[in-house]
């Protein structure tokens, strides 16, 4: 196994034995686009476990320059990005910003904190890509302010279909710290689900918009 494989089963083991990805074999949930999943994923949790954090900032740092992604300054999307993209710009020795959900109602009413980004090439940091439409909306935000923004950076990616045509349709290229078919691989090889847990999760990537209905499932939860 190369050192990059040694790296991204590390990843997948810390992601899974920390929660920061569960799957919830009987009782999908319903995030805040309506989509209903039996994944939850949640990074935020990752800051909670220093030594494991470090490893996935320096597993980012390593395959953002792996894969070439030139830019200026990082941004982080508010507030599930922001952890995550503030300590890989201070690793990186890069400035950083934060994009706000919604505008300042006081100063310049801004929704972004920090430096101008006005020509500046810049690379967003997610936490997470499902939908992508937080993405999309800081993209606008940025590309307002004048920034050149053309790639973004997640921990982890459904890879849904239709958010690779939005990215496309868009000008975004997406990349992500490992693969989330690897992660789900790995959480069979921990004991985390069987084959046909395996099997559902996958035929939900494939289609995750019209899975819960193909099943007559209901959502249990819904994203707060």
């Amino acid at each position: 196994m190369s050192s990059s494989q040694i790296a991204t089963d590390i990843m997948a083991e810390h992601l899974l034995s920390h929660n920061a990805i569960v799957f919830l074999k009987n009782a999908p949930m319903r995030l805040k686009s309506g989509l209903v999943t039996p994944i939850y994923v949640d990074n935020r949790i990752l800051p909670s476990h220093p030594e494991t954090w470090r490893d996935v900032i320096e597993t980012m740092a390593s395959r953002i320059k792996e894969f070439r992604i030139q830019f200026d300054i990082i941004a982080g999307v508010e507030d599930a990005g922001t952890a995550h993209g503030a300590a890989l710009a201070y690793r990186l020795n890069v400035p950083f910003v934060t994009v706000r959900l919604n505008a300042k109602t006081y100063g310049n009413k801004s929704r972004i904190d920090g430096v101008s980004v006005d020509g500046k090439k810049v690379l967003i940091i997610e936490d997470h890509l499902s939908t992508g439409l937080s993405l999309i909306d800081a993209v606008n935000t940025l590309r307002k302010e004048g920034a050149i923004v053309t790639d973004c950076f997640a921990i982890t990616n459904f890879d849904m279909p239709e958010t690779t045509k939005l990215f496309e349709r868009n000008g975004i290229k997406a990349y992500q710290m490992l693969p989330f078919a690897y992660i789900v691989d790995k959480a069979q090889a921990m004991g985390l689900i069987d084959e046909n847990d395996k099997a559902e999760i996958n035929n939900w990537l494939d289609t995750p918009w019209s899975w819960a209905a193909q099943r007559g499932l209901l959502a249990q939860t819904t994203e707060n």
